[in-house]
């Protein structure tokens, strides 16, 4: 029911930094909610010691939105004067705890943004409230991106692209020529995923700054049949099925991957690091360490309502490992490694 002053909040306005393609978007710092007795615009103890806890005022980028509500006994005219004053006396405090007048905002819907029913006190004392809403600027700079073939570098329209951080999900579509338009906060790791129906997936995440690159390229490789593909950041523990922290976030795209690519049979490869050693033998450890492995993703991909006909999973020891003679940790953890196999589509129902 907070619709409207929340889109309101999402309005941008112009930095004055002379950064090319920076502007501001408010982002939600902290929310609260104060409840009043009924008829009441008085702060009641509750309400004073919340306000007490708010934050203090920081800077010129912040912005306290106060939203005021009342219950339905009375006229309506009578509760939108009611919810204003509510809403004052939110504001009159935090002028006297140092926030000024400026950065705050009043918007009151009396009774006509319920969050319960009026059939019952319980319910009536839900309604009777004001929401206070702090909100700073973060600067975002635009980006574009080109998503292509690597193949033949046409361009893929219509891929997925999912933009993702702590603060910040949304998914976009490339335009029939592979291309996108995306703003980005400032000072902050963002991840990006593309997909697209018939190709492998592709991740990349980058650091927004004033001096990063504002063109970016992704490359999504045909998934057909007998094609490979290595599953970026998925890094095992040494000697064990388990992945490391880090890796857990890259197994919802592979999700996404076979989501979207609901025709294919796919075979999920392990792979295990045993280096500078000749290939080992099916009844080996280190052989079932590279079937666990690919199992751990397999079972995943069924636990999230994959069809089993889409999958089959497969160890292949060290057999084919990207660095037989690895040296480094880092040529080590390449050798630990998961790949999605095309094995073809799947056949037609009929």
């Amino acid at each position: 029911m907070r619709l409207l002053p929340f889109l309101f909040l999402l309005l941008s306005f112009q930095l004055t930094a002379q950064l090319p393609g920076v502007f501001d978007s408010l982002q939600l710092n902290f929310s609260d909610t104060l409840y009043f007795d009924s008829g009441k615009a008085d702060l009641n103890i509750t309400a004073q010691q919340t306000l007490a806890s708010f934050p203090s005022y920081t800077n010129a980028s912040n912005r306290i939105y106060l939203t005021g509500h009342t219950d339905a006994i009375g006229p309506l005219e009578y509760n939108e004067d009611l919810a204003k004053r509510r809403a004052g006396q939110a504001r009159e405090f935090l002028l006297e705890k140092g926030w000024p007048e400026e950065a705050m905002t009043i918007q009151t819907f009396g009774e006509r943004t319920p969050v319960a029913s009026n059939d019952t006190d319980q319910d009536r004392s839900r309604n009777r409230r004001v929401t206070i809403d702090l909100f700073q600027a973060v600067p975002y700079r635009q980006f574009s991106g080109q998503v292509n073939n690597p193949n033949d570098q046409q361009p893929i329209p219509n891929a997925k692209v999912r933009i993702h951080n702590r603060t910040l999900a949304d998914t976009l579509f490339t335009d029939e020529n592979g291309q996108i338009e995306v703003d980005l906060p400032l000072d902050s790791v963002v991840g990006i995923d593309v997909y697209a129906k018939g190709f492998f997936l592709d991740t990349k995440m980058i650091k927004v700054s004033p001096k990063t690159k504002q063109e970016l390229s992704f490359e999504l490789a045909p998934a057909t049949e007998g094609e490979v593909a290595t599953i970026k950041n998925l890094f095992y523990v040494g000697n064990e099925a388990i992945l490391l922290p880090g890796s857990k976030p890259e197994l919802p795209k592979i999700l996404r991957f076979m989501q979207i690519n609901t025709h294919l049979r796919v075979e999920i490869a392990g792979h295990v690091n045993y280096p500078n050693r000749p290939p080992v033998t099916e009844e080996t450890s280190e052989w079932n360490l590279s079937v666990r492995r690919a199992k751990m993703v397999y079972d995943y991909l069924l636990e999230n309502d994959i069809p089993i006909e889409q999958l089959s999973y497969k160890g292949y020891g060290n057999h084919e490992m990207v660095y037989p003679k690895a040296s480094t940790e880092v040529q080590q953890a390449a050798n630990r490694r998961v790949e999605i196999r095309i094995l073809g589509d799947l056949p037609e129902k009929r």
